[in-house]
């Protein structure tokens, strides 16, 4: 029973004979309050409470326990006790006002104090009144609110994330309905497609946007998404733009798919890969470039293999290479590709725009109206046919100009610019080099001389690696000789696997001599130290594509984890030896599947790398061998690969060279570390 005069019970504290007078209880709107006022103590999950003369007179225990009160401290206290101090004035006002029998709401929203006056609880009351005259009470339920307005908080927290990541992301995000039409895109797309609002986007397809090369790829794959519940994850894509424009991106598209389990449309993220896609282009061409010098015949085929490569990069249907020869000042066009002018022949060096590039040693690109000033100003004079756009850059082999290579476009004055510019400058110094080296190949010669020349001084070197040279050719021997006695009761398989082991003999007894005459050379001083600012990030990048069949027949992870900016003070040749050869090392010792890690730490003179592996490891004593070429210490690779034993100490003495130094940290079957310093660029 609600009312009684015995003590209060847990649910009905303060609502007994002390709380009203005598008269008051026995009252009939009392008693005819009190059956239904049972009901609802036991059944609501809300909170409860009794007013009178601005104190509760009554409350349940949810309330007491909603505000950190006991259901005895709770008893008598007055609204502005429990009631946030902003919000006070206005429920007293109301309060009176519904005593007094004026309308005011009966269900509004405002926050209690808790106890701790520190928390405030905000809550939901609806309000009644009860008795007549001066015995009128006020009652009141109260449903918590802390948890709905979390939630929504929540909600509207993960709200503003979602758009805040539509809005900020760099990537394009954009949503499409089942006919590949565009229902909602972010910030990013609409900037990608020159496009002020997405109410020019809405309702549009990719055939709107792009030429059909791309769009009928896209509806293909969207078709295929909606029709069979896939996702395309990561996909290169070329956007041919209708403005002609080129861009490449990485795609992901997966299905939209609403609560009845129904697919309405497709939902992607495009990343825009252009930069990265033309920089992975350049380092493919260098890299063929590279090895072209020494997989092609000629040097005839170089050029024209050197046309080919830039053709990848831009238009280059008018292409020539130019070479300068200083003896007899002439100009010489050994290859020449052109829609308009027949090839040159060789010339005396005059004002054409060729010479004009071999004067200046700098890269230019010259328009008509160029082309025309510099005539007048008689730095030039017109040789064949006038282009619309021009553009030449020098060939240059330590720091001397040896030629240039030119593209040009007779129509089109938009076909080249500052990008092409720059391509076409960062790819001249490979293209420079692998001429010199084809033109040049008698320098083999020239070393092999040297090395003569530094065996008086390297007496006990020598002897220690007389062996590594001599064992091959025995066995090199051997094997030819028993091919030409036995090869007609050969098989085969028997010639191939021998000269599999030839192969393999003498690639290992090339790389011997060409580690020993690159330390003879640092040894006598004849490499020259020519140091200038390296980006080492991009070095460890080239080095990643020269060996990348190494890596890929090993499935190894090679990590570049080295600031895309990280710069040091050093040589450029010998720094490529360099992390060539702790690469190669490291792949040598890491078994399949294994991972290797190029990473930095960076200090105020200095940085310091580490090329770190999950191979094999090195026994502690065996470790202090490692750079010492009197120690001969070589080891056989997880796949049985031979050493030369020469290339950590190759390392050792282009690390000293460049006043720096280098340590090893290793254990057996724990992987190797090896730690190297090199000074940073100068004013860095």
């Amino acid at each position: 029973m609600l009312i009684n005069k015995s003590e209060p019970s847990e649910t009905t504290a303060g609502f007994n004979e002390t709380s009203f007078s005598g008269d008051f209880l026995s009252t009939p709107q009392v008693t005819d309050f009190q059956s239904t006022f049972d009901t609802l103590v036991k059944t609501i999950p809300d909170g409860l409470i009794l007013l009178k003369d601005e104190k509760i007179k009554y409350a349940n225990f949810n309330f007491a326990n909603m505000l950190g009160y006991s259901l005895a401290e709770i008893e008598g206290l007055t609204l502005s006790e429990v009631i946030a101090s902003y919000q006070l004035e206005n429920v007293l006002d109301r309060y009176h006002k519904r005593l007094r029998g004026e309308d005011v709401p009966a269900q509004y929203e405002i926050d209690f104090i808790h106890k701790n006056k520190i928390n405030v609880i905000p809550a939901s009351v609806s309000v009644g009144v009860v008795g007549r005259g001066t015995e009128k009470l006020e009652f009141v339920i109260v449903k918590d609110l802390t948890d709905k307005i979390e939630t929504e908080t929540k909600f509207y927290r993960e709200l503003q994330l979602q758009q805040y990541f539509m809005d900020y992301l760099p990537d394009s995000i954009y949503f499409k309905d089942v006919n590949s039409r565009f229902i909602k895109a972010n910030k990013a797309t609409l900037t990608k497609m020159g496009l002020s609002s997405f109410d020019e986007l809405l309702g549009k397809t990719d055939f709107d946007i792009f030429f059909d090369e791309h769009a009928k790829l896209a509806k293909t794959d969207e078709d295929e998404i909606i029709k069979n519940r896939v996702s395309i994850v990561n996909k290169i894509e070329k956007e041919t733009w209708r403005d002609g424009k080129i861009t490449w991106a990485s795609t992901t598209k997966i299905p939209l798919i609403d609560e009845n389990d129904i697919v309405y449309g497709t939902f992607g993220i495009t990343r825009d890969i252009t930069d990265l896609k033309k920089s992975e282009d350049i380092k493919n061409a260098l890299y063929k470039i590279s090895t072209a010098v020494t997989s092609l015949q000629n040097i005839n085929e170089l050029y024209a293999f050197i046309h080919s490569t830039i053709s990848e990069l831009m238009r280059a249907e008018n292409f020539y290479i130019a070479i300068y020869h200083q003896e007899t000042d002439t100009v010489s066009f050994p290859y020449f590709l052109d829609q308009v002018d027949a090839p040159p022949i060789e010339r005396k060096a005059g004002r054409g725009l060729t010479e004009y590039i071999l004067r200046t040693g700098e890269a230019h690109l010259i328009d008509a109206e160029l082309d025309l000033k510099l005539r007048e100003a008689g730095e030039t004079s017109l040789i064949g046919e006038p282009t619309q756009i021009w553009l030449g850059v020098p060939l240059k082999f330590e720091n001397k100009t040896i030629g240039a290579i030119v593209v040009q476009d007779y129509s089109e004055a938009t076909t080249y610019g500052e990008e092409e510019k720059e391509i076409l400058i960062y790819v001249s110094e490979q293209i420079a080099l692998a001429i010199d080296k084809k033109r040049n190949e008698d320098r083999i010669i020239k070393y092999s001389e040297e090395l003569k020349e530094l065996n008086a001084a390297k007496d006990k070197f020598f002897s220690i690696i007389a062996h590594d040279l001599k064992s091959p050719f025995h066995g090199l021997m051997g094997l030819t000789r028993m091919i030409v006695e036995e090869y007609e009761t050969m098989t085969e398989s028997e010639v191939k696997s021998y000269l599999q082991i030839i192969k393999d003999s003498t690639e290992n007894t090339y790389k011997l001599i060409e580690n020993l005459l690159e330390w003879s050379r640092l040894e006598s001083g004849k490499l020259k130290y020519n140091p200038s600012v390296q980006n080492m990030f991009l070095m460890v990048e080239n080095i990643r594509l020269l060996l990348n069949q190494n890596i890929h027949t090993k499935s190894i992870n090679l990590r570049n984890k080295l600031d895309h900016q990280s710069s040091v003070w050093g040589d450029d040749m010998m720094l490529q030896s360099l992390m060539q050869n702790l690469i190669s090392n490291a792949i040598k010792f890491t078994s399949d599947g294994g991972n290797i890690e190029v990473s930095e730490n960076i200090f105020n003179d200095y940085v310091q790398f580490v090329v770190s592996d999950s191979g094999i490891g090195i026994k502690e004593e065996n470790i202090d061998k490692l750079f010492r070429i009197d120690m001969n210490f070589t080891t056989l690779g997880t796949h049985q690969e031979k050493g030369t034993g020469l290339g950590l100490a190759l390392c050792k003495e282009i690390v000293n060279i460049h006043g720096g130094e280098i340590t090893v940290s290793s254990k057996a079957g724990e992987g190797t570390k090896i730690f190297f310093t090199l000074s940073k660029p100068k004013n860095y």
